[in-house]
């Protein structure tokens, strides 16, 4: 996870500065760990079409860091529409993470293709559900606690599936959208229900 660019940083580059160093400072990983081999691509203007992914084919895993995210206040940035792993292309059409996975996609599209909300009921609660998806993934860095001051998050895989599922499937609809935003798991949002946020994030207009 790199951070992002602003008066701070990068930092200035002098005799013997190291941006691998100043990362790892600040919690960051400065890239390639282990046998995972890892590239960062600066951003270029105008979206992530199916030309520019096809261009790193190769690439196993793309993560796609969205400016876009950002001004919703929505971290990690990730754009999953235009992320891709090769490892859940591969799983069968039967796999349970494979199936939930394209169920978050699909949902996360129809969130940010629908700026102006929806029209019927059954649009604005599919909109509402979709939002949760959204601000469940907003879960505390642990190399943010400095600036969020409160602790870092790590909810499991098996559980984020599970949870994604149930949001989708309508079984949290009595908790919340901003009770999801910045939290962890389960337990954690159903108590957040009453909560005020100092920030959050941008939602769509549901009328």
């Amino acid at each position: 996870m790199m951070p992002p660019p602003s008066p701070e940083w990068p930092y200035s580059v002098e005799p013997g500065f190291s941006h691998a160093e100043a990362l790892r400072k600040e919690g960051y990983s400065e890239g390639t760990v282990g046998a995972v081999q890892t590239f960062f691509f600066r951003a270029e203007n105008g979206p992530w079409t199916a030309e520019r992914l096809a261009a790193v084919a190769a690439v196993d895993t793309v993560i796609r860091l969205s400016h876009e995210r950002g001004q919703a206040k929505v971290y990690p940035t990730v754009d999953v529409l235009a992320s891709r792993s090769r490892l859940l292309e591969a799983k069968a059409e039967d796999d349970e993470h494979a199936h939930i996975t394209e169920r978050v996609r699909q949902a996360l599209a129809s969130l940010w293709a629908t700026p102006g909300g929806a029209g019927s009921r059954n649009d604005r609660l599919l909109l509402q559900r979709a939002l949760k998806v959204q601000n469940y993934f907003t879960q505390p860095f642990f190399c943010a606690e400095p600036y969020s001051n409160r602790s870092g998050v790590a909810v499991s895989a098996a559980e984020a599936v599970r949870t994604c599922a149930e949001i989708l499937d309508g079984r949290h609809d009595d908790v919340p959208i901003e009770a999801f935003y910045f939290s962890g798991g389960m337990a954690e949002i159903r108590a957040n229900g009453s909560r005020e946020l100092a920030f959050g994030p941008v939602t769509v207009h549901l009328e």
